[in-house]
This record gives C-alpha cells, sequence and structure tokens, in this order.
C-alpha cells in the first residue's frame, strides 16, 4: 500500500490579517501627517523681525580721511567717534573738518547751568564744521485758532507746521554733544536706589599642606552709586562702600600659631550743593591683628569738591571732622589700651582709565585734636585689566600707618596681592 506524506497544515488567516491591520495603520498614518502637512501649509508664514536702521554718519577730517561709522559723544574739545574700520577713535576737534548725520542730538552749551531743561539744550539734526555745530531743531505740528478740537477731523487749512531756526553753537561753547534718544531718557529718568551702581569684587587665595600648613584668603569690594550716571549731567548724589579682608593661619610644629587677621570697612554718602562742591557723611571700622588694633571706629560729616571729571578720569579731595574711638590688644606688660579722640580726616581720591586698565588710588591722614600721638594714615592702590568680558585681573596694595601701637608691635603694615576681579558694569 502506498504511503502518502502528510505536510503540516499551515493557516494564512493569521498572516493576511496581519497583513491588513499592517497596511490599515499606514494609511491612517499618511492621512495623519498629510493633514498636518496641508493645515501647515494654511498657516501664514510669521513675519521677520524688522531689523532697526543701521547707523551711519561719516566724519571728515581736513586731512582728507574720512570715517564711516556711528558719532558717540562730543565736547568742545574733541570728538569720540566709533568706526566701522579702526574702531573707536577720539579726534581733536581742531582736526575736524565735517560730520554728516541724519540722526537727531542734544547739544548742551557750557552757559547752561541745568542740561534738564530742554527748552535751553537745543535739539535736532546737526552738521558739525570747524567753527562750531549747526542745530536744525525738529518740526513741530501746531493747529492753528479755532482747529477742530481733540478727537475731531480738522478742516484743511487749521493746522501749519512750525519750524524753528537753525542754530549755530560755536566749538568753545560746546559743553556736550549726546543723541536725543539717549538726552530724553536720562532726563527723565527715575533713579531708584538699586540703579546706578557700579563697582568690582576681587578675591584671591593661596595654600600649603606640608610639615607647615598655611592659608591665606583675600577680598575686595567696592561699590559705587551716582546720580545722574552719566557725566553731562550735574551730580546730585553719590554713595561709596569700600571692604577689604585679609584672613590667614599658618602652622608648623614646635613654632607658634602665626595669624592674619586684618579688615576695614568704609561708607560715604555725598551730597552735591553745586557742580564740584558737596557735603558729606562717612564712617568707617578697621581691625588689625597684626598691630594689635581690636577695633577703630570713625563717624564724622565734612566737606568736599571733584575738582575735576571726565569721562575717563576723578579727582576728589575732602576733609571732616569726626569721633574716633580706638581699642588695642593687651599685651604681657601693658593693659588693654581704649582712646576716645576727636579729629579730623583729610583724603584724596584718583581714578584713570586708559582702554582696558583701570587705575584707583587713595591717601588719607588721620590727626587726632585731643591726642597729638594717635595719628594714623593709610594709602591703598589697585590697578585692574580687562581679560574677558567683566572678568579681569587685579594687582593691589594697602599700606597702613598707626602711629600708637602697643608695645611690641609695628607702625607699619603693608600688603599685596593678586587676583581675579568681576567688574559689575
Amino acid at each position: 500500500m502506498q504511503s502518502i506524506a502528510r505536510f503540516p497544515e499551515v493557516s494564512l488567516v493569521p498572516f493576511l490579517r496581519g497583513r491588513q491591520l499592517v497596511t490599515i495603520l499606514s494609511l491612517l498614518l499618511l492621512a495623519a501627517l498629510s493633514g498636518r502637512g496641508q493645515s501647515a501649509a494654511k498657516q501664514p508664514a510669521e513675519p521677520a523681525t524688522k531689523k532697526e536702521p543701521e547707523i551711519k554718519e561719516e566724519l571728515t577730517l581736513k586731512n582728507g580721511d574720512r570715517l564711516t561709522g556711528q558719532l558717540l559723544n562730543s565736547t568742545g574739545t574733541e570728538i569720540k567717534f566709533k568706526s566701522d574700520l579702526a574702531g573707536e577713535v577720539t579726534v581733536k576737534w581742531e582736526n575736524v573738518k565735517e560730520l554728516k548725520s541724519s540722526r537727531e542730538f542734544a547739544v548742551v552749551p557750557k552757559d547752561v547751568k541745568d542740561a534738564r531743561d530742554s527748552v535751553l539744550v537745543p535739539q535736532g539734526t546737526i552738521k558739525i564744521g570747524e567753527k562750531g555745530i549747526l542745530v536744525s531743531p525738529i518740526s513741530e505740528i501746531k493747529p492753528e485758532r479755532g482747529a477742530a478740537p481733540a478727537g475731531e477731523v480738522a478742516k484743511p487749512g487749521v493746522a501749519k507746521a512750525v519750524t524753528a531756526a537753525a542754530k549755530e553753537i560755536p566749538t568753545l561753547q560746546v559743553a556736550d554733544v549726546v543723541d536725543d534718544a539717549t538726552y530724553q531718557k536720562e532726563i527723565h529718568k527715575k533713579i531708584g536706589f538699586k540703579s546706578g551702581w557700579d563697582g568690582h569684587i576681587t578675591t584671591g587665595t593661596s595654600m600649603i599642606y606640608s610639615t607647615q600648613n598655611s592659608y591665606l584668603f583675600q577680598v575686595d569690594t567696592a561699590l559705587k552709586r551716582s546720580v545722574p550716571t552719566v557725566s553731562w549731567l550735574d551730580p546730585k548724589l553719590r554713595t561709596t562702600i569700600n571692604f577689604t579682608l585679609s584672613a590667614g593661619k599658618t602652622t608648623q610644629p614646635g613654632t607658634e600659631t602665626t595669624i592674619t587677621n586684618i579688615y576695614h570697612v568704609d561708607a560715604e554718602r555725598d551730597e552735591y550743593f553745586s557742580k564740584k562742591g558737596y557735603y558729606l557723611q562717612a564712617l568707617s571700622f578697621d581691625h588689625n591683628f597684626s598691630q594689635g588694633l581690636v577695633l577703630q571706629q570713625n563717624y564724622g560729616f565734612g566737606i568736599g569738591s571733584t575738582l575735576f571729571k571726565k569721562e575717563d578720569s576723578e579727582f576728589d579731595v575732602t576733609a571732616d571732622l569726626h569721633y574716633e574711638s580706638q581699642q588695642f590688644n593687651a599685651t604681657a606688660n601693658v593693659e588693654q589700651l581704649n582712646l576716645h579722640l576727636i579729629g579730623s580726616t583729610l583724603t584724596e581720591k584718583y581714578t584713570r582709565k586708559w582702554g582696558r586698565i583701570h587705575f584707583d588710588e587713595k591717601l588719607l591722614a588721620d590727626i587726632a585734636w585731643n591726642n597729638a600721638s594717635a595719628f594714623s594714615a593709610s594709602g591703598t592702590s589697585s590697578v585692574r585689566m580687562n581679560v574677558y568680558k567683566k572678568l579681569a585681573f587685579s594687582v593691589s596694595t594697602i599700606d597702613n600707618f598707626l602711629n600708637n601701637p602697643q608695645v611690641g608691635y609695628k607702625k607699619n603694615s603693608f600688603q599685596f596681592s593678586t587676583g581675579f576681579a568681576l567688574n559689575l558694569h
């Protein structure tokens, strides 16, 4: 009998159902993508962001050179111009032949007592020549008598353009030239406590761990708030806060532990009664472990003067009358000493900028009227050079002199430090 080989039965129903399911899912996905593409196509394209018109001004020098770029500001002696090729340049006015600009500026004359009074400050388009600045004021539309009131349509002929005559200001009479947008912003600015602050924070540290263990931490903070913040407006208020700290410790087996602990804090508020003169209120606190000074406190008031102030430099002198308290450490042979003094402090401060380099210097002498031996003085200086954005490399010195330290302590204390500073602006 012939045998027939049987193969296992395979059902095609599940396979077909699987293919149908995949086909249906593919069609649904294709329809969804097609609908989404159509809806995206129906959506209107977003309008491109409008770019502000590029400022192009032309400065012509007497030697024939021409610079294209932007006028930053100007005084009666020089013009600061940002060239497209040469960058920021300062040109003496005597070397300028002409400057053409379509922007509007505010030209502040020297004889104007308050630059905030916009009526006395010519504003409009300018043309700078060898002898002065020609200011063409902005045209205004003013309604005539009998014009329709606000909200109604005015009839033809009831309004006319009023154009003030152009005014030429001689070079020697120009105090400052600023763009009109900045001028309007500054004269109407509301100054809050958080605005107007500038300054820097500097820090440095060193550590040694070996047979000798030591560490030293230094920080220097200088804050300054000026109201207003621009140099072409008369100053009103100024606040300064300074803080320095040097703290360290050195230990070694078989030797005494050496401690470094020196700090200084001071604050001053100046209220100007003229362009250069101001009243001041000041306080300060000092501690110097290396001189046996536990705490020195000063509270006083006085008068000061900004002898000169430019965009890149400033020089001040002050004098005050204050109450001073000195407290010294007790030593093996001398008990703790407390002094209560009435004295005066004479101070000079100078700052200067050269491009990315910023220099600060301050000297003061503290005289006690009721104790001639209780004399002290100090001098500080620092140089900061920007290395990246707001980060700067800093070198600073602090020299403190105390004429009446406790027995066993030196009169002079000198500090030299390097570190990195973070500029607030």
